[in-house]
């Protein structure tokens, strides 16, 4: 055993071999060479492109290699085989879905949180990060006027922020009453809500869409109504889950009256703010959000609206000790991370043991770059959209289907002629707005994305990229304009010969 002790200390007297530090800066400085030039030159790029998969497995499909390969070589590969497959989501013009646009700092931060690889679930090991994400915690209680003693934890998104938030609101029910408990959405809700449903076990009987008002935001009387009909019935009225800021529309669901009728009821409120909730930094919008302090809790995705990378979500608890109630676990192997009772243990507050820093690049891009250019930032959104709003109207081709409301407006193109007696064809002017965007898209000048309205297609403009300029839109109007002509054009001239648009 002694000649295979020692045997053991020479093979294993040095680290593994890694390039060192000349070669590191060699990587470092070709990476970020690249990173920035791909920011400088973001406006000028095209968006990107997408590829079928049999050609995506003909650029990338490889046994991996046995050996080290030339770093200039594989960065190489990225630059001509991943990179040109991939939407720019922070181009000023991607204007789809809920896009992210994150300020350089967040990124710098980002490569820092990669680079030290601290690990923020417990306070033993990241007193530090731990520190820094109750500040950024505080400043969003801070901004959203939640009281000191709520609680919160950084989530990859709002997915794992709205889910945490239903396990919490749960947590003081029997296993009896989880079986009849009833939870009540507006009919605009984010999916994740019904994801996050069915993930804690709730049956699809047990979720109650109530109706949204000619805005697109929760009707408390029909909710008032249908809380009443399943108390009626022996059900569990649990509780609600309302909007500020809803994905389809920008619609803020109407808090106050909410806060109210779930305090007279004792229902849990839970408020998805992912999208809206910096627009409370805008004294203008701020005010739309009356009663949101009142919720029991909150989702929040800085990766959104406050120009921060993937993955920043959030979630805060009014009753901040809820959090620990609901996933504290101590096993054997966690017998030394026990934190006394100033310190936080994240991990403790959520679904994730390991976690990585992720408030390091909110906390460096506020201090840096300071709040104020954030709240000019969500302004500039909402002007944004209120002038793309203004340029659709001034257009005999479009139809507003919701105004503004944040920063999302709604709308389609309408044929000129299209509504001559006779000629309305609801599923017709569907499949062309659907068109169109495909065509907007295949342009490489913009990205659009669809939704439904009452039924309907329409058009979604949403603005959250400080880059966006007047310029921008004009274009993005210009081009959605041009392109529906066509497919108009296109169209008539098919019908007129018998054949079928779309």
């Amino acid at each position: 055993m002694d000649a295979r002790w020692e045997q053991l200390r020479r093979e294993l007297a040095t680290p593994m071999p890694h390039p060192d530090l000349a070669a590191l800066r060699a990587m470092t400085d070709q990476t970020a060479a690249w990173i920035l030039e791909h920011f400088a030159s973001l406006p000028e790029q095209p968006l990107g492109r997408t590829a079928p998969s049999a050609e995506m497995e003909s650029l990338l499909r490889e046994p991996p290699p046995e050996s080290e390969s030339d770093f200039s070589h594989v960065l190489d590969e990225f630059r001509h085989k991943i990179a040109p497959y991939a939407i720019r989501i922070n181009h000023p013009r991607f204007l789809a879905f809920i896009p992210s646009a994150p300020n350089f700092v967040s990124v710098l931060a980002d490569f820092l949180c990669s680079a030290t690889n601290f690990f923020a679930g417990v306070w033993l090991e990241a007193a530090g990060p731990s520190q820094v994400e109750l500040v950024v915690l505080g400043w969003f209680k801070q901004f959203l006027g939640y009281p000191p003693q709520a609680s919160g934890i950084l989530t990859s998104g709002g997915s794992e922020a709205n889910l945490t938030a239903l396990l919490v609101a749960r947590e003081p029910l029997s296993y009896e009453d989880r079986g009849r408990a009833m939870l009540y959405l507006t009919q605009e809700r984010h999916w994740s809500m019904d994801r996050a449903a069915k993930i804690i076990g709730l049956r699809p009987d047990q979720l109650r869409p109530i109706p949204a008002d000619a805005h697109f935001r929760l009707d408390p009387v029909a909710l008032r109504q249908t809380v009443q009909e399943d108390r009626r019935a022996g059900r569990l009225p649990w509780a609600v889950v309302a909007n500020a800021g809803a994905t389809n529309t920008g619609a803020i669901d109407p808090l106050t009256d909410l806060a109210d009728l779930c305090q007279t009821e004792r229902l849990w409120l839970h408020v998805d703010a992912a999208y809206g909730w910096p627009a409370v930094l805008v004294p203008e919008e701020k005010r739309h959000f009356a009663g949101i302090e009142r919720s029991d809790s909150l989702t929040l995705d800085p990766h959104k609206w406050f120009a921060q990378p993937f993955e920043a979500g959030c979630v805060l608890i009014r009753e901040g000790k809820r959090l620990a109630e609901t996933f504290l676990l101590r096993p054997d192997y966690m017998q030394d991370v026990e934190p006394s009772s100033e310190e936080v243990n994240f991990a403790d507050r959520g679904v994730a043991l390991t976690r990585r820093f992720r408030a390091l690049k909110i906390w460096l891009s506020v201090k840096v770059l300071g709040v104020g250019w954030f709240r000019d930032g969500i302004a500039r959104s909402c002007r944004l959209a209120e002038l793309a709003q203004g340029l659709l109207e001034r257009s005999a081709y479009f139809e507003i289907l919701s105004a503004r409301q944040l920063s999302v407006v709604c709308f389609r193109y309408v044929p000129a002629g299209f509504r001559d007696e006779g000629r309305e064809d609801p599923e017709a002017l569907d499949r062309l707005n659907l068109d169109l965007i495909d065509g907007v898209r295949a342009s490489g000048r913009a990205f659009l994305s669809s939704t439904r309205l009452r039924g309907r297609v329409a058009i979604r403009l949403c603005f959250v990229n400080w880059r966006t300029t007047a310029a921008d839109v004009e274009e993005v109007v210009r081009l959605v304009e041009s392109v529906g002509e066509s497919l108009a054009h296109t169209s008539g001239r098919q019908n007129s010969q018998g054949g079928r648009s779309g």
